[in-house]
C-alpha cells in the first residue's frame, strides 16, 4: 500500500511482487489465525485496507465464503493489476478492488470488518486511518490491524551475522521515519483512534536449519531497501554483499544449525460498539 504522504519503501515492480507474495505466503498461518480469532466468518463484508497483491483480500474470500465479500483498496494500479489477475486465476468471484489512496476513497458501508495487514506503518497518522474506517464498520462489526515487531527477528541462538541483518533491516525502516516496533504498540494506537480496548496477540514463525525461506526473505527484503541503506550511511553495497547474501545466510544458518524467526506479526482487533471501558 502507498500513500502520497508517507514513504513507501518497498516497490511495486513484479519481481517486488512477487517477493510479497512469498513473504505472504510466509505469513499465512498466522494472518488466517488472527482473522479467525477477531471473528471473520462467513457471510460478513469485509473493507482490506492496502490490499496489495491480494493476499489478505484472499484469506478473507475463503473465510467469509461466496455469501460474503471483500473490497480490497490500494493506490498502486500496478499491484492492484497483479491481484486481479490472481483473483481472475484462483476463479474467486466475491473479491473486488478499489484504486484509491486511504486518505481520499470514498466508499459506501456498513462493512462488518475492516482489516489491513503492514499498512498502517505507512501512514503517517495510523490512529486517524483507523478512526475514519472504523466509522463504516456497523455495530458489532471488527476492527483488525497486523503490523510486525521487527525486533524480534534473527537467528536462535543469537549470532553477529544474524544480528548484522536484522539491524539493517530495522535500520532502513527508523531511518524512513517508520516505526519497526508498530506492532507493539498497537493497543494505543486503536486507543487514540477511540476504539474499545483491542485483544493484541504476537505470532512468530520460525525456520529451521536448511530451509531456504529465510535466507530468500531476508535478502529479498535488504535489496528493496538497499537505496535507504547506502544513502544514509547505514551500510556500503560491499558491506550488504547482496549478490551472496542468500547463499552466506543459508551456508551460516545450516552450518551452524541455527532457527531463523521472522518477524512478530501482531494481531490486534476490538468490535464496533464497545466503551473503553468494556
Amino acid at each position: 500500500m502507498t500513500t502520497t504522504e508517507t514513504p513507501y519503501l518497498l516497490r511495486n515492480e513484479p519481481d517486488e511482487l512477487r517477493r510479497l507474495e512469498e513473504q505472504a505466503a510466509a505469513l499465512a498461518p498466522a494472518t488466517r489465525t488472527i482473522l479467525r480469532l477477531a471473528g471473520i466468518r462467513p457471510g460478513m463484508r469485509v473493507l482490506d485496507l492496502g490490499t496489495g497483491a491480494g493476499d489478505v483480500a484472499f484469506e478473507v474470500a475463503d473465510l467469509v465464503g461466496p455469501e460474503g465479500s471483500v473490497v480490497g483498496i490500494d493506490s498502486s494500479a500496478r499491484a492492484l493489476a497483479w491481484a486481479a489477475g490472481r483473483t481472475e486465476a484462483r476463479g474467486l468471484t466475491n473479491v473486488s478492488f478499489v484504486h484509491a489512496d486511504l486518505h481520499d476513497v470514498r466508499l459506501t458501508g456498513p462493512f462488518d470488518a475492516v482489516v489491513g495487514r503492514l499498512v498502517l506503518l505507512y501512514t503517517p497518522e495510523p490512529a486517524r486511518v483507523l478512526r475514519r474506517f472504523a466509522g463504516l464498520v456497523r455495530p458489532g462489526g471488527v476492527v483488525v490491524a497486523m503490523e510486525y515487531e521487527m525486533s524480534a527477528a534473527g537467528m536462535l541462538p543469537s549470532t553477529r551475522f544474524g544480528e548484522q541483518v536484522a539491524h539493517w533491516i530495522t535500520e532502513a525502516f527508523e531511518r524512513s521515519g517508520l516505526d519497526p516496533l508498530l506492532g507493539a504498540r498497537l493497543e494505543a494506537v486503536f486507543g487514540a483512534a477511540g476504539l474499545a480496548p483491542a485483544v493484541v496477540l504476537g505470532l512468530q514463525s520460525y525456520r529451521q536449519p536448511g530451509d531456504p525461506t529465510g535466507a530468500r526473505m531476508a535478502t529479498g527484503i535488504l535489496r528493496t531497501l538497499e537505496p535507504v541503506l547506502v544513502r544514509t550511511g547505514t551500510a556500503t553495497p560491499e558491506e550488504l554483499g547482496l549478490d551472496t547474501l542468500e547463499q552466506r545466510f543459508h551456508r551460516h544458518q545450516t552450518d551452524l544449525e541455527l532457527v531463523f524467526r521472522l518477524p512478530t506479526l501482531v494481531g490486534a482487533w476490538t468490535t464496533i460498539g464497545q466503551s473503553r471501558d468494556h
